[in-house]
């Protein structure tokens, strides 16, 4: 089952069965949210992977590959929307609390369950929203719209929200590094100096480690071949290119360097991981 909506951009679904439920996907431009129904599911986000048990959810981000397998029986639905969503209903001073939003999200995957508070709200909502599609009343979209809606409200407060001290400090820090989170993105395929990254925000290496791996919960350097790893899992499903190609595109310095990193991420080769992927098809 599957429904989209050209003018408020967005999609639900709903897939049963096991092995690869879903196939290896990467939504850009816009961001997923999943729930198993019925099941388990061990769910690839980007370069990591979540056990999902029956009721739980999980958010995965705009533009991280992902992959749904089952060791059985597993029924799993869930809605995609464009980023534009939530963009186009931010005021100008809120920017902030959008970058915190991607980044945390990237950086903390996270399975809400039964005894977290965000779980009652995204279960209550992605019930209706399907149960609305089911029924196919009179102007359907729109109640669906407004779960979403609901759903992206509490996602933004779980991810952006400082509570305590603690939580404080951290988004201040998040929000110092968004020039070198700018940075890492758009030079990812080139070589990065932990060096320059911490000239950036004109702090010590040593500093600028420490601070990085408390804020964002990586060191700079898995933060970086995380980004690398999971670009090169785009290419692997969605070209041919060669190995060497996709290391050079990708910042690794040379093909063997790329399989090293790649199966200590994933735990299986570039090679083998487009084996396993060959009748994905990627939604760029």
């Amino acid at each position: 089952m599957k429904i989209s909506d050209t003018k408020f951009p967005f999609e639900l679904y709903s897939h049963f069965g096991s092995g690869v439920v879903i196939p290896a996907h990467c939504n850009e431009q816009r961001i997923e949210i999943l729930e198993v129904v019925s099941g388990s599911a061990k769910i690839q986000i980007g370069t990591e992977y979540v056990l999902v048990g029956a009721g739980e959810l999980v958010y995965i981000p705009e533009g991280a590959v992902a992959c749904v397998m089952a060791d059985e029986p597993t029924a799993v639905r869930g809605i995609i929307f464009d980023i534009s969503i939530i963009e186009a209903n931010m005021v100008n001073y809120e920017t902030e609390i959008l970058y915190m939003f991607y980044v945390q999200s990237e950086n903390k995957i996270k399975v809400f369950g039964k005894d977290h508070p965000t779980y009652k709200i995204l279960s209550k909502y992605m019930a209706e929203a399907h149960d609305e599609y089911a029924a196919k009343d009179v102007c359907y979209n729109l109640p669906i719209r407004a779960d979403i809606y609901m759903m992206v409200t509490e996602l933004l407060r779980y991810y952006c929200s400082a509570k305590n001290d603690l939580e404080k400090l951290v988004y201040h820090n998040v929000l110092r590094l968004r020039p070198v989170i700018s940075y890492i993105s758009e030079h990812y395929n080139e070589k990065i100096y932990i060096e320059k990254l911490a000239e950036i925000i004109m702090v010590s290496a040593d500093y600028f480690t420490k601070m990085f791996k408390d804020s964002i919960g990586k060191t700079p350097v898995e933060y970086i071949n995380g980004i690398r790893v999971n670009r090169a899992m785009k290419l692997l499903i969605s070209t041919q290119d060669p190995m060497a190609d996709i290391a050079a595109k990708t910042g690794f310095c040379n093909p063997n360097y790329f399989h090293k990193i790649f199966k200590q991420y994933m735990e299986v080769s570039p090679l083998a991981y487009r084996k396993a992927n060959a009748n994905s098809a990627s939604n760029d």
